[in-house]
């Protein structure tokens, strides 16, 4: 049986230690590797291939090249909200005061994800349609306004997006646009010129 790799990258001793515990409590799950700074886990990340990650608010915050170069490094990290309020758009989070059934519930299903859509996965190499449904999901546009774009229905737009998720292992838009600029499908200054609606 295949177990999931861990990397820890959180600053706190206490809430390391505490969620090292929680996790050896899990079956299939292994720690890879702990760190407490910033600089120790970038270096760290830029040579090696993380299966899943949970980060600290701090951490993450200066971690930013990171989640760059690894795009759909952020659909496989659990970010530790150390406040109720964040600016951070990341789809999997755990506040500090959640009850250990709550926390553990939400790691199972993190692996869970990943693991279906490794299984239905085919190819990630992305079609010339699927890049532009990626350039006009990074620009802002709904499903119903990319298929008046592009003339197709709403419902080939949804199973265009589905299966770019499935390809890329991302889900958010915001992971989707930092694919689509790193990978040249769009630049900076069109996903931050995008007009508000």
């Amino acid at each position: 049986m295949r177990f999931s790799g861990f990397i820890l990258a959180i600053d706190s001793y206490l809430v390391r230690k505490g969620t090292v515990s929680l996790l050896s409590r899990i079956p299939d799950i292994r720690i890879i590797r702990e760190f407490s700074a910033a600089d120790s886990f970038r270096q760290y990340a830029t040579r090696q291939d993380i299966d899943f990650l949970v980060i600290s608010q701090s951490i993450f915050d200066q971690s930013s090249a990171v989640f760059v170069s690894h795009p759909g490094l952020l659909e496989r990290t659990i970010l530790l909200k150390e406040d109720s309020v964040s600016h951070l758009e990341i789809h999997n989070s755990i506040h500090l005061w959640e009850e250990k059934e709550v926390i553990t519930a939400k790691i199972k299903r993190l692996i869970e994800l990943h693991s279906s859509s490794l299984s239905t996965s085919g190819s990630s190499e992305l079609t010339q349609r699927e890049k532009t449904i990626v350039r006009l999901v990074s620009m802002g546009l709904t499903n119903r306004q990319i298929a008046e774009e592009l003339f197709l229905s709403t419902h080939t737009v949804t199973t265009h997006r589905k299966n770019i998720s499935s390809k890329l292992g991302i889900k958010s838009v915001s992971g989707i646009t930092v694919y689509a600029i790193v990978n040249n499908i769009i630049t900076i200054e069109e996903v931050t010129s995008k007009p508000s609606e």
